[in-house]
């Protein structure tokens, strides 16, 4: 069982409650918060589900959790040290395009000016 610290408000619960009667109706799921496989239960119903306003709901609460919502089939996220691992894009490759962004032109080394170099004793005129 997870943490589940985020139903511990009331508008959260409000929707949960009006959640709980729209799923009912749709796919006859009986939703109980103290289930096991609760989370899997919103996860499943957002994929299957054609209502907007259900799909809205659980998006809501998904916002509120802070993650979405996972059904148990998916690969867990790989973390090291508790982060998140930068997974691989083929549209940008480069790890510092990934890092920086927009900013790689201000740590590309062969953009920075080249400093000029003072001598003891030596003036520029």
């Amino acid at each position: 069982m997870g943490n589940h610290h985020w139903l511990m408000n009331s508008e959260v619960l409000t929707i949960l409650r009006k959640l709980r009667k729209r799923l009912n109706a749709e796919f006859g799921i009986v939703l109980r918060f103290s289930d096991y496989d609760f989370e899997q239960q919103l996860a499943r119903a957002r994929d299957r589900t054609v209502d907007g306003e259900t799909r809205r709901m659980i998006a809501a609460l998904e916002t509120r959790k802070g993650e979405s919502f996972r059904t148990g089939e998916e690969q867990p996220p790989r973390l090291y040290r508790g982060q998140p691992i930068l997974e691989e894009d083929d549209s940008k490759r480069d790890i510092y395009e990934r890092l920086y962004g927009d900013e790689l032109a201000e740590h590309d080394p062969s953009r920075r000016p080249t400093p000029t170099k003072i001598y003891r004793g030596s003036r520029s005129r």
